[in-house]
């Protein structure tokens, strides 16, 4: 597993090309749609942020609470593989869904 400090760089460098994105889309899009690209790029903002604020969690156990130090550490694998596991899936659909909505507004999806 990579350390947070690698994921947190991970988080910003994706959601920084996101936006540069934006920037670009609102460039060339109509000014009826500045506003669309503009929330987006807030969206993208505050993904970011919630994302690496929930990073910061900790495991509540101490090594004295279990039977041995082989089993505390297992549970401590496991809590932080779950942990980071939602977190991922629940930045990945966010992250997917503004990218979609991104699509719509540049003209690349055929939903209206």
């Amino acid at each position: 597993m990579q350390s947070k400090r690698d994921l947190k760089k991970q988080i910003r460098y994706i959601c920084s090309e996101v936006v540069a994105e934006c920037l670009l889309l609102g460039e060339v899009c109509p000014d009826e749609q500045l506003d669309e690209v503009n929330q987006l790029i807030v969206d993208v903002a505050i993904l970011q942020e919630g994302t690496i604020a929930k990073m910061s969690i900790s495991f509540d156990k101490a090594v004295k609470e279990f039977p041995s130090r082989k089993e505390y550490n297992k549970a401590r694998n496991a809590y932080y593989r779950k942990a980071f596991t939602t977190l991922s899936k629940q930045f990945t659909e966010t992250l997917a869904d503004c990218v979609h909505r991104m699509n719509k507004v540049a003209g690349l999806t055929k939903d209206a």
